[in-house]
């Protein structure tokens, strides 16, 4: 004869572990399953070098330590003038902001060339939907002369929106261009 008495704790023992081991595969498959995926959004680094380079009269542009991300400003031909001032100006149809992503590095001449060059190729770009850039011309004085100009840039409320993702910078400082005389 079996004796019941002896094997039961046992087996409880055993069918309430079965029950547990379930329980938690279940819950590792539902956190598994629920993980949160933000496919391929790459977090724009936005660290840039601390030149800021002209072309032209209105075209500006920092690029990041790998040449990789560039920020462009283009102002009207009067934003960086010969008079100590500090002057905001909206982001529109005309006085854009656009930040670009490059497969590869990119050279000092790539704004500053008539056709732009088929490499490297640009991974992304996103244009400003908001902004005010703000700049500050202040004179440059070497020994009581004028020789040139300094024009310290930020950008407030800097917004770019592409419809599937946003980046928002409240304060970003562009740098400092100086223009000599």
């Amino acid at each position: 004869m079996v004796s019941i008495g002896v094997d039961l704790p046992k087996t409880v023992i055993f069918a309430l572990k079965i029950l547990l081991m379930k329980k938690l595969l279940i819950l590792f498959l539902a956190f598994t399953l629920n993980a949160c995926n933000d496919g391929d959004f790459d977090i724009p680094a936005f660290e840039f070098t601390e030149t800021v380079n002209k072309c032209g009269d209105n075209i500006l542009y920092i690029v990041s330590t790998k040449s990789t991300e560039a920020l462009i400003l283009t102002l009207p031909s009067t934003a960086l003038g010969s008079v100590p001032k500090t002057q905001s100006i909206p982001v529109s149809a005309t006085v854009t902001i656009t930040y670009r992503i490059f497969d590869k590095g990119i050279g000092t001449s790539y704004f500053c060339q008539a056709i732009p060059p088929l490499e490297p190729n640009i991974v992304k770009e996103l244009k400003a939907d908001a902004g005010t850039i703000n700049i500050t011309t202040a004179e440059v004085l070497t020994n009581a002369v004028v020789t040139g100009y300094s024009h310290e840039i930020t950008i407030s409320d800097l917004s770019f929106n592409d419809g599937e993702e946003r980046i928002f910078f409240e304060n970003f400082d562009f740098g400092t261009l100086t223009v000599k005389n």
